[in-house]
């Protein structure tokens, strides 16, 4: 039988860890940290608690956190028939310390929680993989509209709004219980009112869902009402651009050698016209370059976002990239290269302006903008989407590089016009030849 126990060593130090010793027969003796730390002088390792004293709510507190841990390791041992080992014994006592959203009590600790299990790597995406920042990032940002929802305010946000003169909600705190068909259509007012155009709203509702559909799974509720067809979620087709193969070309052509800055933002953006990847998948291309067996360049990786494997051709322009770096692509961050990438197509001329309908405070209205302001990272993978659509590539094979499951999503990700569409259309046999004239 297992046993557990606590000693501290040394008195020098002001703090000293707490360590958890685990025996079993005469094999097991692993001794790890507890995670806790002590006043050694306070401390008896005959009792292996604190010394027996007028003890502060802190001490207290201590010696019942010792007590929950030991219970806790306990009952791993319990349901554990593998071997011990102190990497195992390290994570029962790291699972103690960061409490799962399945034991959160409330729906803002569970989404809070919830997030730091992301961050930490406990809760993995439906690939056994980590979570990508962008996807953490994402439910950050609904969590601060949320709590905003509720009248809590960061001290940073809760200022900007009084200077701006902006309401400042009462604290009125939104649990399981309270997501229902009310909640829902107060909530989309609410955003509506704070400015957030349709898509904006969708996607807050979709996280929202999220959250209640896992911590249902975690049997923290019982509450189905976010399930009900009424509590639906918003979509709207978002403007986007894609560069044409003319103004790609421009920007590969133009002659930044005087701007070290502008000239690897622009290698980094065109490596991701060249593959039509991700940005958060740019750090994988030098190294996941290999040949076939008839020795043909081939980029083999699994995408960060989904955990699909994908092969993309290495393209003359790309391997000329890498040559140009010797073969070991520049890190740079995405933010670096949305900002810069635009002052290249500027310089470059790609300064059409383009006009679109928007909706925003529940209204719609028209927006304008130059197209070098409107390219960021995104950009590159719909460009290179985009233009080998229009090439005549099938879309069947670009998928297969892009990742899309459906043609449709696929068909709705790229920018090609009708016009353009038609202009490809006019190009194939079946405009050519296939009809006869009599």
């Amino acid at each position: 039988m297992a046993t557990i126990n606590y000693f501290v060593s040394g008195k020098k130090r002001k703090l000293v860890p707490v360590y958890c010793r685990l025996s079993a027969g005469r094999e097991i003796d692993l001794i790890v940290s507890s995670g806790l730390t002590v006043d050694p002088h306070t401390w008896s390792n005959t009792t292996q608690s604190i010394k027996q004293r007028i003890r502060t709510d802190a001490d207290e507190k201590f010696v019942k956190n010792l007590s929950g841990l030991k219970e806790h390791i306990v009952n791993e041992i319990r349901n554990y028939s593998e071997e011990y080992s102190k990497e195992w014994l390290n994570n029962v006592i790291y699972k103690y310390h960061n409490k799962r959203a399945a034991d959160a009590t409330t729906l803002n600790e569970y989404i809070d929680q919830f997030i730091k299990d992301a961050k930490s790597g406990e809760r993995k995406n439906k690939n056994a993989m980590n979570l990508t920042l962008g996807t953490i990032k994402t439910w950050k940002g609904f969590q601060r509209i949320f709590n905003e929802y509720q009248g809590v305010y960061s001290d940073e946000r809760l200022k900007q709004r009084k200077e701006n003169n902006k309401l400042i909600r009462p604290r009125k705190l939104v649990d399981f219980d309270n997501i229902n068909i009310d909640f829902y259509n107060n909530f989309v007012k609410f955003l509506s009112d704070e400015g957030y155009v349709k898509g904006t709203i969708g996607r807050f509702i979709k996280e929202l869902k999220m959250f209640m559909r896992k911590s249902l799974d975690d049997k923290l509720h019982n509450n189905r009402d976010f399930m009900h067809s009424a509590f639906r979620v918003f979509t709207s087709e978002t403007f986007a651009v894609y560069l044409t193969r003319i103004e790609l070309d421009k920007i590969y052509n133009i002659d930044l050698s005087n701007n070290h800055e502008l000239d690897i933002a622009r290698d980094a953006f065109m490596v991701l016209c060249e593959t039509a990847l991700r940005i958060s998948d740019y750090r994988k291309v030098d190294v996941s370059i290999r040949k076939s067996e008839d020795g043909i360049k081939l980029i083999h990786l699994a995408q960060s976002k989904t955990g699909n494997v994908i092969v993309i051709p290495l393209s003359a322009r790309l391997e000329a990239i890498l040559q140009k770096y010797n073969n070991k692509l520049p890190r740079l961050l995405d933010q670096y290269i949305n900002k810069r990438i635009k002052i290249v197509a500027k310089l470059c001329g790609i300064n059409e302006v383009l006009t679109w309908e928007t909706e925003k405070y529940g209204k719609k209205f028209e927006k304008k903008a130059h197209k070098w302001e409107l390219i960021s990272c995104h950009t590159g993978r719909r460009s290179a989407a985009s233009n080998m659509y229009l090439s005549g590539i099938p879309s069947i094979s670009i998928m297969q590089i892009t990742g899309h499951r459906s043609e449709k999503s696929f068909l709705l990700y790229i920018r090609v016009s009708q016009e353009e569409n038609a202009r490809k259309l006019a190009t194939h046999e079946y405009f050519r030849n296939g009809l006869k004239v009599i």
